[in-house]
């Protein structure tokens, strides 16, 4: 007689069952599957219904150790013969792939099978349970797929609730109909009690009933009474005589909540201390409690737990060794990233984010391509592939584009990181940049190769050197010029024998630089000591004309001192390189001449001023006689006097200066008035121009007043000559570290950059200055100079041709 399989009912519940079910014959063909067990192989129930499970099911080819149809169907022959039920271990067991023919999903499965029994001890179907773990094993293997299984088991839940939600409703219905007929109501609500007390006893989901406001134990199925730890014998007894250690745990107040309001309630990896083995356990469940009812009474509750401790535990230990891991590469210092197998970037620390002032989706998005050297890419990117391919570790130098936009030289490395299974996941990279190492390598290597080039040529510089240095001492001895070196910090002085011979010193032995300042004239001592302090104190060269007493000979000589000054490693002044000759013919030359200049400069003033006397009375007679024509022509050549007393005073003024008769005659006065007084007088005297003195704040120097006075007028007078009328002169004067600055600054032709260091030169004229357009023998600017030098001070211009100049002097207050 065959066996009766279970009713369409029964398929129908377990077809929606909210777990992982395939329904079998004792022959092993398949009846139905559930939900959810379609869902996990990706089947549909027409293709698997009635064929045998390993026809459904077959083996993958490609896994040529595979043992899973061998080991589930030792289990199904196990159930068979001893008509209980059976656990498996974790099985793989992949499944066809429907939509890629001949081709398998894979898939791992924690399978049991428990055998239906029908009311004379045979088996009338076997259910196999097969719980979809792939997403808990390859867990292990991916940090990013940790929480699978907790979706998985949240899904079933969800669906137990739905299907609990289904059988209240259709008790409810029940006993309503049961009120119409109580024979009827009475074998019905039997069987419903039966199916309820069978589906409750016979899931491999843990659940119980619990009944009564002491929470008494009505139905415990066997995986509870393992989650619990208990045996049966708690059925009967109230939650906190059953299981004492649950007394006190946040757990049973959620559960009286819902019996006294009726408000079910889910909970998620809620912790929970049980005693197993006579310890007590810390775990980890999803948790769902149900209200039951009598009618709108509340009598007692379903509850249901799954275990997903190994999972939480799991997922604590990947989040612990994943927050090592970032708190390790977030605090050493070095830019630390990970890329998956794939070579896809999926990590950098703040190191990273900081050199690249991008942020990791920015990275992911563009890549590295965009800011890896040109020169640097295609080497980097083969090493990178190479090693990818064969999953072994690589280093490479190359430059990166940094965030201020600066390339930068990295040394790049790379390690492959495994699973617990050996299987590649990638790499962990490191990076640190060593550009000022690099940097100095390439130096270290250019000097090397710069120190083998002069090597090869040294012998032949050296000789060079060797006929430089007789050339130089032979053009000295010809030029009879004297050589000598001064170290500013000792004062200690080297001078050549023709040096000391000029000066009257002794021949040999060391000399210090006060002997040398004995022999000068006491007259040039302030000037000589003040060419020296500049030389120190700005690295002015060195240029002096002065007289000496002969230190044996007592005779009276000019000497004419060039040189410059050399810095030390640290930059600062140290020692003076100077020649010497004796000008003293030239000089005696020039004081002739200038005698002369003076002679006739003097003479000439007295016919030009009576000349001046008789034209101006002519003039206010013409003036008188209302005669425009004569006037005209008397103004001028008044005029025309004046530009000659000027120029003939200039003679006088340079005579004077080189024949040392010009003396500065220091006084305290204040700079703020001097300029007022300027002020005025260009109202009268620059009349063509618009002058525009800054306001100045009074400010106290010691200086020769007239001298300074005559300063500013010639850089007034130079600034008028050289701008059109109508232009604007702009006057300043103000306070810099130490110094009073004044300025003078104009809207005329400009000067050439070549002709600027020339400018303050004795009767020098620019080539650009058409020849009778503007006067002057370019004495004023040279009288300016010697004047500002002689205060210690500096004056220079600032010009570019065609956009006027500004010129500038400075004195030491």
């Amino acid at each position: 007689m065959m066996k009766k399989g279970p009713s369409v009912d029964t398929l129908k519940a377990l077809e929606s069952a909210p777990s992982m079910f395939l329904v079998l014959t004792p022959d092993l063909y398949i009846l139905t599957a559930s939900d959810l067990y379609l869902e996990a192989t990706e089947n549909t129930r027409e293709l698997i219904v009635g064929r045998h499970i390993f026809d459904a099911f077959p083996n993958n080819p490609e896994l040529p150790d595979a043992d899973g149809v061998r080991n589930i169907n030792a289990s199904l022959q196990e159930v068979i013969r001893t008509k209980k039920k059976h656990v498996m271990k974790i099985q793989r067991y992949d499944v066809p792939d429907l939509s890629c023919p001949g081709k398998f999903i894979q898939r791992y499965w924690d399978p049991s099978h428990t055998p239906i029994l029908d009311e004379d001890g045979d088996i009338q179907y076997i259910i196999q349970l097969a719980t979809n773990v792939t997403d808990q094993v390859l867990t292990r293997r991916a940090l990013d797929e940790s929480r699978s299984a907790e979706r998985e088991y949240k899904f079933e839940v969800n669906s137990l609730n739905l299907e609990l939600d289904q059988v209240h409703h259709d008790l409810k219905e029940l006993n309503i109909s049961l009120e119409n007929n109580v024979k009827i109501r009475t074998q019905e609500l039997e069987i419903s009690e039966r199916k309820y007390r069978d589906l409750i006893e016979q899931s491999p989901v843990a659940m119980q009933v619990f009944r009564s406001e002491e929470m008494t134990f009505e139905i415990v199925n066997e995986s509870m009474l393992k989650f619990l730890g208990k045996t049966a014998d708690i059925i009967g007894k109230p939650l906190v005589v059953g299981v004492p250690e649950i007394k006190g745990q946040p757990i049973v107040d959620v559960l009286y909540g819902v019996y006294r309001t009726g408000v079910p309630l889910e909970l998620r990896a809620e912790e929970v201390f049980l005693e197993k083995d006579g310890q007590l356990e810390a775990g980890y469940y999803d948790v769902l409690y149900r209200p039951l009812y009598d009618g709108t009474v509340v009598t007692g509750v379903l509850g249901i737990a799954i275990d997903v401790t190994p999972q939480i535990k799991f997922n604590l230990a990947i989040q612990e060794s994943e927050t090592r891991f970032r708190t390790m590469a977030e605090g050493c210092g070095i830019m630390i990233s990970t890329i998956d197998l794939k070579g896809n970037l999926d990590y950098m620390n703040g190191d990273w984010l900081q050199f690249t002032g991008k942020s990791l989706a920015n990275m992911q998005e563009s890549g590295w391509e965009e800011l890896i050297h040109p020169e640097d890419y295609e080497k980097a990117n083969g090493i990178y592939i190479h090693s990818l391919e064969k999953r072994k570790p690589f280093a490479t130098e190359l430059r990166l584009l940094d965030a201020e936009g600066q390339y930068r030289w990295l040394r790049h490395r790379g390690s492959p990181r495994f699973n617990a299974d050996e299987s590649f996941e990638g790499y962990i990279c490191s990076s640190v940049d060593f550009t000022e190492e690099k940097q100095r390598l390439l130096e270290i290597e250019y000097i090397n190769k710069a120190l083998m080039t002069a090597n090869q040529h040294m012998e032949e510089v050296n000789t060079r050197l060797r006929d430089s240095e007789e050339n130089l001492q032979s053009a000295f001895n010809a030029g009879e010029l004297g050589s000598c070196s001064l170290n500013l910090k000792t004062g200690k002085a080297e001078l050549s024998a023709r040096y000391r011979s000029l000066f009257g010193l002794p021949l040999s032995g060391e000399l210090s630089w006060e002997m040398v300042i004995s022999a000068v004239e006491p007259e040039f001592v302030d000037d000589v000591i003040l060419v020296m302090e500049n030389a120190r104190n700005f690295g002015h060269p060195i240029e002096s004309t002065y007289a000496i007493r002969h230190l044996e000979t007592g005779e009276r000589r000019w000497m004419r001192v060039v040189g410059k000054v050399r810095p030390d490693d640290e930059g600062n002044f140290s020692d003076i390189y100077a020649v010497v000759m004796d000008v003293t013919v030239q000089k005696q030359d020039e004081h002739r001449k200038n005698d002369f200049i003076a002679m006739v400069s003097h003479e000439l003033k007295t016919p030009i001023t009576s000349v001046q006397a008789y034209l101006q009375i002519l003039e206010r007679n013409a003036r008188a006689q209302d005669n425009a024509f004569v006037t005209g022509i008397l103004e001028k050549s008044v005029s025309q006097i004046k530009k000659m007393t000027t120029m003939i005073d200039g003679f006088l003024n340079v005579s004077r200066l080189e024949s040392g008769k010009i003396f500065i005659e220091r006084k305290p006065f204040d700079m703020a008035g001097l300029l007022k007084e300027s002020e005025e007088e260009s109202k009268t005297m620059f009349s063509s121009h618009h002058i525009i003195y800054a306001p100045v704040l009074p400010m106290v120097i010691v200086a020769d007043r007239n001298k300074i006075g005559q300063v500013i007028n010639n850089l007034m007078s130079n600034a008028v000559k050289y701008a059109v009328a109508g232009s604007s002169i702009w006057v300043k004067c103000e306070y810099i570290g130490g110094y009073v600055q004044v300025s003078v600054k104009d809207e005329g032709m400009g000067i050439a950059q070549e002709e600027i260091n020339k400018l303050f030169d004795r009767y020098f004229r620019s080539r650009y200055v058409t020849e009778g357009n503007i006067s002057g023998f370019g004495i004023g600017l040279y009288l300016s100079a010697e004047i500002i030098q002689r205060h210690g001070g500096k004056i220079w211009a600032e010009s570019e041709l065609g956009k006027g100049s500004t010129f500038y002097f400075t004195i030491p207050l």
